[in-house]
């Protein structure tokens, strides 16, 4: 779930982005009647349309970038494992099963809304033996110009996303700028990755199954085999969710917080009925 601003597409709308199976949607949130008071808005009727559908299929290069089903998905069905808008970019990342990112567009014609394919990210097959290549979650930086995709591996793949002019026209130019990989269990699903440390984001947190919370530096080139430090590592605690804040970036920051990034996760194998425990640190 993720709301959608775009002036672009959808100007003065509030949008919501969900996925099911192998597409995207995205839903024009609207309120039946206009509430008067506070006390109004609780008892005011919201309604989701259909705004924009984006059904993804195979890539028809004749490569075998789409070889990614692994024992959990013998027939190599195509499914969306995570999708991402950066309203600095007015641009979407799709992390798809068969181990691409599609980056596409919101635009809009006249009165008419539409998505626009602009890459696909995607490492040469071979690249990565086995079938663990499929893509379980990514994460913009706040510039959008670069992306982490994470890898079921237990890799993360960093991107740099350029606007190049192509005859006349601009494009979008990606570029593989760094592997990511010895921080997190080999072959283990990574969960998410988040771009943090300062006004430049310096470093790249991932987080995953294997109960390890890994920090890199985020302007890391070429293949990296470890990470900056492992922040938690607890093998039968899967880490699901996590969120961080610069407690610096405040105009009433304490001297003493300026340099701090605070976290909290959530995971672990000891939720029940209540839900799963949610832990906060201070780094």
């Amino acid at each position: 779930l993720q709301f959608v601003r775009s002036e672009a597409a959808a100007p003065n709308m509030d949008i919501l982005l969900t996925s099911a199976n192998d597409c995207i949607y995205l839903w024009n949130i609207v309120a039946d009647g206009s509430p008067q008071s506070p006390a109004d808005a609780s008892k005011c009727q919201m309604s989701f349309l259909p705004y924009l559908s984006v059904r993804f299929t195979h890539l028809d290069d004749g490569s075998d970038t789409n070889q990614f089903g692994g024992e959990r998905n013998p027939n190599n069905e195509l499914y969306v494992f995570d999708a991402s808008y950066c309203e600095s970019n007015d641009l979407m990342g799709v992390a798809l099963s068969d181990g691409t990112c599609r980056v596409v567009s919101l635009a809009n014609s006249g009165n008419e809304s539409f998505v626009q394919e602009q890459c696909v990210l995607s490492l040469p097959p071979g690249y990565f033996p086995g079938r663990m290549g499929h893509l379980t979650a990514l994460s913009w930086d706040k510039s959008g110009t670069r992306l982490a995709t994470c890898i079921a591996s237990g890799r993360v793949i960093l991107w740099l996303l350029q606007v190049v002019d192509r005859g006349g026209a601009q494009g979008l130019h990606p570029s593989c700028i760094s592997v990511l990989q010895g921080g997190h269990d080999a072959g283990r699903p990574l969960f998410g990755a988040k771009y943090c440390g300062g006004e430049n984001e310096e470093l790249l947190m991932t987080w995953g199954v294997d109960g390890k919370v890994c920090v890199w530096d985020s302007y890391s080139v070429d293949e990296v085999l470890n990470p900056l430090c492992t922040l938690v590592s607890h093998s039968n605690y899967p880490i699901y969710a996590l969120d961080a804040t610069d407690c610096g970036t405040s105009s009433k920051a304490q001297a003493s917080d300026k340099q701090k990034i605070r976290i909290a996760l959530g995971g672990g194998s000891d939720g029940g009925f209540l839900g799963v425990p949610a832990y906060i640190y201070d780094v």
